[in-house]
């Protein structure tokens, strides 16, 4: 017989997210926060709670609901500032074009290309960090997931022909190695990454300022060649895994055998990196020219989500033997990440919502954290920022916690005597909320990692938590101060 039926667990869990609406919805406003400003923030903890221990998608179209009761938008305007918004957009054109490379073979063409270069080979260490240089230069063009799925199965390819059974601690070394570069990588650029956008997008929202694709990867790729160092000298001196059945390895023996680039394929790569090399001009140019220049002002008016639409039309339209670059609908019929696009579409309104001035919730955390950091180190603050993000994100899911930590970085920053640049302490939350390495709960790729028969959880937790403590110190000592005094 059929009947309605909830885990207990669940419901008790719905509850208690519904009474701290309640309570925020229901209780006085503490000045200078607005009535408004406490239910938008009741609408912001509510969905935040839920979506990381609730369900990951529907408390996401949930907050679409809330926030139109609260009187600081409109349902058509909560619709329209989440999926309507042009982050929302680019995110989607990204992963379309970044599906088009793997499709063309290029993915697979690159790896065995760099993988049967004689300097891999020199020694089992060198093969080593060759793998996770490769993974993270892959992870800085895709999305963080399928990039995981596609080493951890070379991987395993790896480990069966030089006959490595799961337990052994090679495997276990390599795969997390290869998953945390992965990660590192996808941190590093907004490249088809929501998490990175998600991030820009609360910045421009919190502080009305632009922040381009070449800003980012000014932070993000010296923050990750240190980060890679650091973990090759970690794993280096803290492992010593058996590595004598390398003797009589033959790296082509896992390649697959690559023909010549066709037509389409070079079509599909010549597409892909030409937007990239537009989405970065911009930035690269207004460090010669100035950014008053009229050819930077014209380059800016088109936005980086012109260039990847058009980029997604030209592939669509261009045709190889009567056969389109891409079949576009099959692309977003067929396992595309809907999922993902709702969750950030959601987390870019949140976080604008509650930076509206009408919240009050900015001019609150002035008021109240300003007579408390007035005697500390801004990079004193910038490392607790960073550290109190990351670890969040190794806890709790990535989209929440770089919602309200760039949210409070900016308004931090942003206030009067702080001494901190806003757009270096939102890149700080960003790359640290993008930088998962513990916990399951934190990001699909750990998931994967944990639950793949070659590694082992606990070796991922103790590690991860050191990777922690490396990414906050990293992201505030080298990557803050190099944007605070270049840009």
């Amino acid at each position: 017989m059929e009947r309605f039926k909830i885990k207990t667990s669940l419901v008790v869990r719905m509850m208690v997210c519904l009474l701290i609406l309640i309570m925020f919805w229901n209780v006085p406003a503490v000045a200078p926060i607005s009535p408004i400003g406490m239910k938008v923030i009741g609408a912001f903890i509510t969905t935040v709670l839920m979506l990381s221990l609730v369900d990951p998608i529907w408390p996401a179209l949930l907050a679409l609901v809330l926030l139109s009761r609260t009187g600081i938008m409109s349902l058509n305007e909560a619709i329209a500032g989440s999926m309507g918004n042009w982050i929302t957009y680019f995110v989607i054109m990204s992963f379309i074009m970044t599906e088009a490379l793997n499709r063309s073979g290029f993915t697979s063409r690159l790896v065995s290309y760099y993988m049967s270069r004689k300097f891999v080979s020199k020694s089992p260490w060198h093969f080593t960090y060759s793998l996770c240089i490769l993974a993270a230069i892959v992870g800085c063009f895709m999305d963080q997931v399928p990039v995981t799925a596609f080493f951890l199965s070379f991987c395993a390819r790896i480990f069966k022909e030089l006959g490595y059974e799961p337990g052994d601690s090679y495997p276990k070394l390599l795969t997390m190695a290869v998953v945390f570069s992965v990660n590192i990588g996808g941190a590093a650029t907004p490249i088809s990454h929501s998490l990175a956008i998600l991030g820009i997008g609360i910045y421009e929202g919190a502080t009305g300022q632009v922040l381009n694709l070449f800003t980012y990867l000014a932070f993000g790729i010296p923050v990750a060649i240190v980060l890679m160092l650091l973990m090759a000298v970690i794993l280096k001196l803290s492992l010593k895994p058996d590595m004598s059945k390398f003797e009589t390895f033959d790296i082509n023996k896992v390649l697959e055998e690559q023909k010549p680039m066709d037509l389409r394929e070079k079509s599909v790569v010549a597409i892909f990196f030409g937007t990239v090399i537009l989405w970065m001009l911009p930035g690269v140019l207004q460090m010669f020219i100035g950014s008053q220049a009229q050819l930077i002002k014209l380059l800016n008016s088109f936005g980086i989500t012109f260039w990847a639409i058009l980029s997604v039309v030209l592939m669509s339209v261009i045709s190889i033997d009567e056969e389109p670059l891409i079949d576009l609908k099959d692309i977003l019929t067929r396992g595309f990440a809907w999922n993902i696009i709702i969750f950030l579409s959601v987390g870019v309104l949140l976080g604008g919502a509650v930076s509206k001035p009408e919240v009050g919730l900015t001019s609150f955390i002035t008021e109240n954290i300003t007579p408390l950091i007035q005697n500390i180190s801004p990079l004193l603050i910038v490392l607790l920022i960073a550290l109190v993000t990351t670890l969040m994100t190794n806890f709790a899911a990535n989209v929440p916690t770089i919602t309200v930590m760039t949210g409070v970085g900016c308004a931090v920053a942003m206030a009067a005597g702080s001494g901190l640049n806003p757009m270096a302490i939102s890149l700080v939350t960003t790359f640290a909320g993008s930088s998962a390495y513990m916990m399951p709960s934190s990001f699909a790729p750990i998931a994967m990692l944990h639950g793949d028969e070659y590694s082992e959880s606990s070796m991922i937790i103790k590690y991860g938590f050191i990777a922690v403590l490396v990414t906050a110190l990293v992201a505030a000592f080298v990557g803050y101060p190099l944007i605070a005094n270049l840009f």
